[in-house]
């Protein structure tokens, strides 16, 4: 080994080699060994006692996608936003955030991957249903929201501003994501819980072209 890791560098270390593996080989073709080899001296042990098995792995790399529980805590104790504010605030987050940017980057091509997106929606329906259920309730009491049936409204958030704009499923263009933000945002004004208002997607256009337009940069300087 050829320096002394923390306990979460080493478990960032098995998430990264992991990620690098499942987009080259495959998650099926990847072993526990194949992940081993590629961790600078690391032993079998210090993979497992971090994760119980491979497909423990496969699941910390989608919840990477996920912002961290201080976060959402963080965004449940704000008093100064609605219901509604505090959905619109952790889609937000988990776009944009820079630590889920960084830690994600290495495995973005997954999202390419039927078992890893199958995984990922899992992960964000487990981990978001009763927190949007939380807010929409709490909207429909502020008079920021009003829907029926919570519970299934959370879940219809989940598939029109996450699971819809998975590649794998729905393949996208870059003309073709923008329609379907905007399709996206007309179906939730109408149902009553405007999530991706004006404001909301304004925000998100905006950084995802300025994103584009600084990979768009960096590109032309290392051309020259």
């Amino acid at each position: 080994m050829k320096k002394k890791y923390t306990a979460k560098e080493v478990r960032n270390l098995i998430l990264d080699t992991a990620s690098v593996l499942f987009i080259e080989k495959g998650y099926e073709q990847t072993s526990i060994s194949d992940i081993v080899a590629g961790l600078d001296g690391l032993t079998r042990g210090a993979v497992y006692h971090h994760f119980e098995s491979k497909y423990h792995i496969i699941v910390g790399i989608a919840k990477r996608f996920i912002p961290e529980q201080e976060l959402l805590d963080s965004i449940d104790k704000r008093n100064d936003l609605s219901g509604l504010g505090k959905i619109q605030t952790i889609l937000l987050e988990s776009m944009f955030n820079e630590d889920i940017t960084k830690s994600t980057v290495i495995s973005l091509s997954l999202l390419k991957d039927p078992i890893f997106t199958s995984i990922y929606n899992a992960q964000m329906c487990e981990v978001f249903v009763p927190i949007l259920e939380r807010y929409i309730n709490a909207g429909n009491a502020d008079g920021s929201i009003t829907v029926p049936q919570s519970a299934q409204m959370a879940e219809v958030v989940i598939l029109l501003t996450s699971t819809w704009f998975i590649q794998t499923l729905f393949p996208n263009t870059a003309e073709s994501f923008f329609e379907k933000l905007k399709t996206a945002q007309y179906v939730l004004k109408v149902s009553g819980i405007d999530v991706l208002s004006d404001e909301v997607c304004s925000t998100i256009v905006q950084k995802i072209t300025g994103n584009n337009k600084q990979q768009e940069g960096a590109s032309d300087e290392k051309n020259l």
